[in-house]
């Protein structure tokens, strides 16, 4: 004897009345009307090849088997809940990996104020964040290390898409206690005098910092070469001397006893967000890239 195909409307309906007790609060409940709902339990019955409900004393009561159907359909209805809470888990990205790189400009107080918000909205993923030299990014996007980068540098590559995430300014970091540390701003031509930890003109910091000055009319006279930003910001709280830096990299200085004075008449340094362009986005990467923008804002 072949098994009969049940429908989703009729399990539908027969849990309706299983839990109402009732035709009538069933149809309600449903927004059909009360004929439809007998029809369609008794057809039920007919299929099964048995009887659901009886009435009794008025009332309409529900067979042995009733009882052990609805005790198969709850379990199974249980399972697909669980499989819907997967799937909009793996959608909404939670109890997922989410692995993305970053260069230290952005990624020493940006990207953890950053990730702290994203870990409070989905405390079940895991989160691999990859510290990258600039020359690195190509790379790691391209064979799929990470999802994405952030990074200050402008990268002029046809396999990778970006997007700006923050638009920042320069500024000049030196202990509380400098002399200049109380202007509302300052002027290279004002740090002549002083010792600067600086980076190579080559560097995506020397870039943004000669446009700047050149647009003072000055040049910058190097004392301390660097190429991470986190170590001018170990060379200044030591009180080396004094160092020009994004203002991503600068934000919190204050717990380090260092001041962050805006460097007059800076250029503009967007923070950008790259990915592969052979890769589609992640919900995790929207999610970074509104995070950051707002963050920035």
């Amino acid at each position: 004897m072949a098994r009969p195909r049940l429908k989703d409307r009729q399990i539908e309906v027969f849990r309706a009345v299983m839990a109402t007790g009732s035709l009538t609060s069933a149809s309600q409940q449903l927004g059909v009307s009360q004929p439809s709902v007998t029809m369609t339990i008794k057809r039920f019955e007919d299929e099964l090849g048995t009887t659901l409900f009886e009435r009794i004393g008025g009332r309409l009561v529900p067979t042995e088997e009733a009882k052990l159907i609805l005790v198969e359909v709850e379990r199974v209805y249980g399972q697909f809940d669980r499989l819907s809470e997967a799937i909009s888990s793996i959608v909404a990205g939670d109890g997922a990996r989410f692995r993305f790189g970053t260069t230290p400009s952005i990624g020493m107080r940006l990207i953890p104020k950053a990730l702290k918000r994203m870990r409070d909205n989905h405390p079940a993923r895991v989160f691999y964040c990859d510290f990258l030299a600039q020359k690195d990014v190509r790379d790691y996007l391209l064979f799929g290390q990470g999802a994405c980068v952030t990074t200050i540098a402008k990268a002029d590559d046809p396999t990778l898409e970006t997007t700006i995430v923050a638009r920042g300014k320069l500024v000049c970091l030196m202990p509380q206690t400098h002399a200049l540390a109380r202007l509302p701003s300052i002027s290279p031509k004002m740090l002549a005098g002083e010792t600067l930890i600086s980076f190579a003109p080559e560097t995506p910091h020397g870039k943004y910092i000669d446009a700047t000055y050149a647009r003072a009319g000055f040049e910058r006279k190097i004392d301390v070469f660097v190429h991470f930003v986190e170590a001018a910001i170990s060379f200044v709280a030591e009180e080396i001397g004094v160092s020009i830096v994004d203002e991503f990299s600068a934000m919190d200085c204050e717990r380090m006893g260092l001041v962050a004075v805006p460097v007059e008449d800076s250029v503009e340094i967007p923070a950008y967000l790259y990915w592969c362009r052979f890769r589609p986005r992640s919900t995790a990467v929207e999610e970074l890239i509104d995070t950051l923008k707002s963050l920035a804002s």
